[in-house]
């Protein structure tokens, strides 16, 4: 399994994959003689699609997902290609007043990007927004903590993420920044749309020239002797604040013909 590729492995991730973009699998990897469980099925999908199907040890399959939890199946990709940033503008601009994304301003642990990517599928976003330099990459561990959102949800890498901020705000759209700081709390923010959610890296939060171009910054109110939360777990919160907010409650669909829930 040579070659410019990705590697995705674990049950949902792959059989995700294989719903929404089967035309990217090259090859997949399966644990032997495995009979039961999830695999068999997973199996017989890859092989009516034409996908060459190898069998290997624990070993081998430990090794080839890096320690990952493979939980008996990896398969190589043709890779997940990202949106260029023209086409990213063409959607902001196609999307309108229903345009949602979200900017991760420096997360550079993949599997926190992947879980970000993974909340973003589940609430509705059109966009993750990322800069080229000090962010994560779609490494193995990011494609498998995003249990498939990956094909999903458009990533697009922007070589300078301010120029990107103030674009977004010159065609209306709302930029809006987590800042454990800010006095105000997602709670009284009135969230419209389009909206752009910024949040900060892993410990040092919002850069200070990102923080000086949103239009406005919120916090998520702690309770606890615990000053800050895991950054996936923030965006979480403040997508779904976004969508109680937007329609009601959390949890109501898609919203604009996005691409189906991830379970």
């Amino acid at each position: 399994m040579g070659g410019e590729y990705h590697r995705i492995y674990g049950v949902h991730s792959v059989r995700t994959l294989v719903e929404t973009r089967p035309e990217t699998i090259r090859e997949a990897v399966l644990l032997r003689g495995s009979r039961s469980g999830a695999l068999p099925a997973l199996r017989r999908a890859l092989e009516a699609l034409g996908i060459p199907v190898e069998e290997a040890d624990r070993e081998r399959l430990d090794r080839m997902s890096g320690g990952g939890r493979h939980q008996g199946v990896l398969v190589r990709t043709a890779g997940i290609v990202e949106m260029g940033i023209a086409d990213f503008e063409e959607r902001v601009i196609e999307r309108g007043r229903t345009f949602l994304c979200l900017v991760l301003d420096g997360v550079q642990d993949p599997r926190n990007l992947g879980a970000c990517l993974r909340n973003a599928d589940a609430a509705g976003v059109d966009a993750v927004v990322v800069p080229r330099r000090r962010a994560a990459s779609l490494t193995a561990a990011a494609l498998k903590a995003a249990s498939g959102a990956a094909t999903t949800v458009p990533l697009v890498r922007v070589n300078n993420l301010a120029g990107t901020l103030r674009w977004l705000r010159n065609v209306g759209v709302w930029v809006v920044g987590a800042d454990g700081e800010a006095s105000r709390t997602i709670y009284r923010a009135g969230f419209r749309l389009p909206l752009a959610l910024v949040v900060g890296g892993e410990g040092r939060g919002l850069r200070r020239l990102t923080r000086e171009l949103c239009d406005e910054t919120l916090s998520i109110p702690m309770r606890g002797v615990v000053k800050s939360l895991n950054v996936s777990v923030a965006v979480g919160v403040l997508l779904f604040e976004v969508q109680r907010q937007l329609h009601g409650h959390a949890g109501t669909g898609r919203a604009r013909g996005a691409p189906g829930q991830q379970g």
